[in-house]
């Protein structure tokens, strides 16, 4: 069996990004434009230097007959909550046996882009096509960005299962049929519960800006991290390891704009701030 990547381009502004992940396959892959591609590089493509920010996750949909259908969700800079036709790319539907897709007003995609910075209590509905009665598995391939070490919970609502697709894939029973509010992405187990904290974390965090100064101060969970990025998701600072409480950004050259700042704290929580330099 020939080992194949498959590869689907997203168009930022000027610049494209190139997303890639090797796959086993039994021949050519077809990308999103038609195009036959049976090697691809698997770097991605800026043309300006600039840093861009990506938090992404490949969902696989599989049964131990060899059904293999695969999905991305990417948080990256430029994409937004609704439909992009520059980031997003609707499914082909060509599997006679299954299909697997995340939705956006009613658009069944095989990638979705999500805007940045990434927000923890955002929730994504997944849907499939089943021509099959029995068992399929939903799983995660693989992560990067600030969800290599958070939580990827898929609700089932079927059940009423919530489970932790990072503790291991799940197996779910299904009729023959098209199934597309069944399933949903999140990032906190427990609604009620993950509301609650991110309000806690909300009252303890506090994120100013004076004389082109940025503080940011947390208490009782640590800065583990900090970010800042203007409107279009342009990445204008990223600071180590922190571990303390405090943090004194004074270092960001740019004019007066409202800037985004992202804190992730020592317990992983993210919490997005707008303040005005």
């Amino acid at each position: 069996m020939k080992k194949l990547y498959l590869s689907f381009v997203l168009l930022f502004p000027i610049q494209s990004v190139l997303f890639s992940h090797s796959v086993q396959a039994c021949g050519p892959i077809v990308t999103q434009s038609g195009n036959v591609k049976n090697n691809v590089s698997l770097s991605p493509v800026f043309s300006d230097g600039i840093e861009y920010e990506r938090h992404r996750v490949w969902l696989n949909l599989t049964n131990s007959q060899g059904l293999f259908k695969q999905i991305l969700i990417a948080y990256v800079t430029g994409a937004t909550n609704g439909y992009d036709h520059n980031y997003d790319a609707p499914t082909m539907d060509a599997n006679k046996y299954a299909d697997f897709f995340s939705i956006i007003e009613s658009n069944k995609l095989v990638i979705q882009g999500r805007a940045v910075p990434f927000d923890v209590s955002d929730t994504i509905p997944v849907g499939y096509r089943s021509e099959i009665t029995g068992k399929l598995t939903i799983s995660i391939d693989h992560t990067d960005g600030d969800l290599d070490v958070l939580n990827i919970y898929l609700e089932d609502k079927e059940t009423g299962t919530m489970h932790n697709l990072k503790s291991g894939s799940y197996t779910f029973s299904t009729l023959s049929g098209t199934f597309t509010d069944r399933f949903v992405i999140r990032y906190i187990a427990d609604k009620k519960l993950g509301i609650n904290e991110m309000e806690k974390q909300l009252q303890h965090l506090s994120v100013a800006s004076k004389n082109q100064v940025i503080s940011v101060k947390s208490f009782p969970a640590a800065l583990k991290k900090v970010s800042v990025f203007d409107i279009t998701g342009k990445l204008l600072y990223s600071s180590p390891h922190l571990g303390s409480s405090e943090l004194e950004i004074a270092n960001i050259l740019t004019g007066p704009q409202i800037l985004l700042v992202k804190t992730t704290l020592e317990n992983e929580n993210i919490v997005t701030r707008k303040v005005i330099f």
